[in-house]
């Protein structure tokens, strides 16, 4: 079976939809755009990418952005030629979507199970470097099957649990047992360790957070260490997110780091690395004006309520999030009446992003493209049939 998707240009057929479908934005203002919609500050999302990329020059690791949050091709592609090693992905189907895209060198940075997913990342792996992380032997086991099936090779990372109570390896003597297990599979190919420190994230002190970081990379750093004094070479030592960045990147030992909210920035992260800027926003329109309230077509269904979502320019108490309402505290001295437009900075953006087919890509209030979010939701959305 060929590469899942070449013949038929999945991303091509899914771009032309989207131009189809949302391309008459294109050259209007913002206030014209239905609401709620996704807007992405293209030159802000530039800056972001830049600054990450100057910061890193100066520091132990590289960049091996997550694209699970924004989940676009053409920023992922602004990405690589800024200089990041590669890209992580949550699932295969963006793996399949950024190879589908023209890109390479990607790592799926959670484990993989079922045999339609283990299909295709392995003919993913035919033409490009397809890496995926593994905690449990039987696991490797099928990879590796996968891989043989396919004509292929997968690089392997040992998932290595930091802290977080989620996949990965405890003790580094089950590291061991599972990377003398890996070499031993002749379609496998141990490129190294991964893990995430995303409990330190949720920690908003920053002592406490670096504290914290600080015992994740220990634990981390010593699965690497033992690893290669029994002669498990770890060529790949990848960790780090966008709260934890800095700390990661500076510490040594660590070759690569995952963040990827930098990028478009969410009212989470924002109070964290607040060096880089908000690049996305959701419009919304103002559709009720009751006694002491302000009611927006952004509920949690179209912005989530994750982090703290928030207006753009005013500082209204949020009330609650209803599916369809956002609803927040105003007297009559705050003058929106209906039909304004207002903004909003989601608080997460990987639930905002998701909810979305399309970015209205934005210079200042003018539509100037639209790009799709491709792929969404928990699976590949039917752009895999199955054999």
């Amino acid at each position: 079976m060929s590469a899942p998707g070449r013949a038929r240009d999945p991303v091509g057929r899914h771009r032309a939809f989207i131009y189809d479908t949302y391309g008459a934005a294109v050259g209007r203002t913002v206030p014209e755009i239905p609401t709620p919609a996704l807007l992405l500050d293209l030159e802000v999302a530039k800056r972001n990418i830049s600054r990450m990329a100057s910061a890193l020059k100066g520091l132990k690791a590289t960049i091996r952005p997550h694209i699970k949050v924004h989940k676009s091709i053409e920023l992922a592609r602004l990405q690589v030629s800024a200089g990041a090693a590669g890209l992580s992905v949550a699932t295969v189907w963006e793996a399949a979507a950024m190879a589908w895209g023209g890109l390479d060198d990607l790592f799926v940075v959670n484990t993989v199970s079922h045999p339609e997913k283990l299909r295709v990342l392995a003919e993913l792996a035919r033409e490009r470097r397809v890496l995926v992380a593994v905690d449990e032997a039987s696991n490797a086991a099928e990879l590796s099957a996968a891989a043989k099936a396919a004509g292929s090779e997968l690089g392997v990372l040992i998932e290595v649990d930091t802290g977080m109570d989620r996949a990965g390896v405890d003790t580094v003597e089950e590291a061991l047992a599972l990377a003398k297990h890996v070499v031993a599979c002749n379609h496998l190919r141990l490129d190294g360790v991964t893990g995430y420190e995303g409990h330190c994230s949720l920690e908003p002190d920053e002592a406490r957070r670096t504290a914290k970081q600080r015992v994740a990379m220990d634990r981390f750093l010593e699965v690497v260490d033992r690893l290669e004094a029994a002669g498990y070479p770890c060529p790949v030592r990848s960790a780090g997110g966008t709260a934890t960045w800095r700390l990661t990147a500076e510490r040594d030992g660590i070759t690569e780091i995952q963040a990827g909210t930098y990028v478009v920035m969410d009212n989470f992260h924002g109070r964290m690395a607040p060096e880089f800027e908000h690049a996305l926003t959701v419009a919304t329109t103002v559709v009720s004006r009751p006694s002491g309230r302000l009611i927006v077509d952004a509920g949690s269904k179209s912005v989530g309520t994750g982090g703290g979502p928030s207006l753009v320019g005013v500082d209204l108490e949020v009330l609650r999030f209803d599916e369809e309402h956002g609803v927040f505290v105003a007297g009559p001295e705050q003058h929106f009446p209906l039909g304004s437009l207002l903004r909003m900075v989601p608080g997460y953006a990987p639930e905002t992003v998701n909810m979305y087919d399309v970015y209205y890509v934005v210079d200042g209030d003018r539509v100037v493209d639209v790009w799709p979010v491709f792929p969404r939701g928990p699976g590949h959305n039917g752009l895999l049939a199955l054999p």
